[in-house]
């Protein structure tokens, strides 16, 4: 069997993914928030310690602070304790850009100074992010570490799988580990210097104009930079519209209605897989680019899955109307509050692109949290006409869907 656990991490995301029987075999994917891991996640690494198991993968999809801050306070605390072992660890970081550097670590006191603002500045943007709906107590005031220097003072194999460099789509190669097969479908390196490039440009309309090096304050600079970047929001037809014409017609409206592709670089960034194990194929979307899911999911001869985790929160951003058609799944997953973002997500356009485009065979929506959107959609007449069904958390409780061996 198989057993995902979808995790509340309000408008984050947070997975954890076990199979086996006896010993069960587990990858981590994204850790929300620091509530998120504090209250939900951190439970279930003790009991899979005590069972003598081990996080076989975790992989953090790219820097934002709804997928990064709970990892941050978990490898902080493991460092400390060492209660779970990690086998290994995918992860995006400063040292995987390729950027051109000098060759020595040495730094102007000014320079320094510069930086060492920077990251003062991140520390406290990561708190707040945190406490968005959060019981302050509850935030450690540890916490503003950069993920990257925890993994090095660790010693954790990191992106040991790719020769220490980047995790990145190439030929959609797989990697075994253990009982999975992996496929990459994002990033790639055109994805990865494009965030190279933003990063770069952030640092000349700073007049930053001292060389890059190995400092390792570069990297801890980098990574809260891209923390405290801005996501643009896309305007989008209100659902309360909808609600109040009582015209459920109209969503058909939004099959073919073109929207402006996520263009941001960080998202671009985001580690997005395919896991495949006993025959059953899970789809981990990340906050991937559409463009690429599509181009690499194309060259996979069968594109029907058994989980599809959808991009970006359900942004319709992140699902064309061309990539909805090749998501054939049984099972999609939306994580998100709906609240805590300028976005809303999932939008309603997503959710129709994808029952349209999968008319015929019966299908499960998994939210977890109840939103207005998820709210809804629990129409009789659309549930009929589409065949779905559809599951909701409380926000209070993990939503866990679990996969039977055929």
């Amino acid at each position: 069997m198989i057993q995902i656990k979808m995790y509340p991490a309000k408008n984050g995301d947070c997975f954890l993914i076990s199979a086996g029987n006896e010993v069960k075999k587990h990858i981590l994917i994204d850790c929300g928030y620091v509530e998120t891991y504090k209250k939900f996640l951190k439970k279930d690494l003790l009991e899979i310690a005590e069972r003598k198991e081990k996080i076989n993968l975790m992989v953090i999809t790219h820097i934002d602070a709804d997928h990064i801050s709970g990892a941050i306070k978990f490898i902080e605390e493991n460092n400390r304790q060492g209660f779970i072992d990690i086998n290994e660890v995918w992860f995006n970081a400063y040292r995987h850009l390729q950027i051109p550097k000098k060759n020595n670590t040495e730094l102007e006191d000014s320079e320094t100074e510069i930086l060492e603002r920077e990251i003062a500045l991140g520390k406290s943007f990561l708190k707040k992010a945190n406490e968005v709906g959060i019981v302050k107590n509850e935030i450690s005031a540890e916490q503003g570490s950069t993920l990257g220097g925890l993994l090095l003072q660790g010693n954790y194999k990191w992106n040991s799988l790719f020769g220490g460099k980047a995790v990145m789509a190439k030929d959609t190669k797989t990697i075994n580990i253990d009982d999975f097969k992996i496929t990459i479908l994002s990033p790639n390196e055109d994805k990865l210097n494009k965030l190279k490039e933003e990063w770069i440009k952030k640092l000349k309309i700073k007049k930053w104009n001292f060389n890059i090096n190995d400092n390792e304050l570069f990297d801890d600079a980098y990574e809260f930079m891209q923390l405290m970047s801005e996501e643009l929001t896309v305007e989008s037809k209100e659902i309360s519209k909808l609600i109040q014409e009582n015209s459920l017609n109209r969503l058909e409206e939004y099959i073919h209605e073109v929207y402006p592709n996520d263009d941001s670089a960080s998202n671009g960034s985001s580690i997005a897989l395919l896991i495949e194990l006993h025959e059953k194929k899970l789809l981990f979307l990340g906050d991937a680019h559409p463009d690429i899911i599509y181009n690499n999911l194309m060259q996979i001869s069968d594109c029907k899955f058994d989980v599809v985790k959808l991009a970006h929160h359900g942004s319709l951003k992140n699902t064309t109307s061309e990539l909805a058609k090749i998501l054939t799944s049984t099972k999609y997953l939306f994580s998100t509050n709906g609240n805590g973002d300028k976005n809303q997500h999932p939008d309603v356009q997503t959710i129709v692109k994808l029952l349209a485009a999968n008319s015929d065979s019966k299908k499960q929506l998994y939210f977890n949290y109840k939103t207005e959107n998820s709210n809804f959609f629990k129409n009789t007449e659309l549930k009929e006409k589409y065949n779905y069904e559809i599951f909701e958390g409380n926000g209070e409780e993990t939503l866990v869907i679990k996969l039977l061996e055929d």
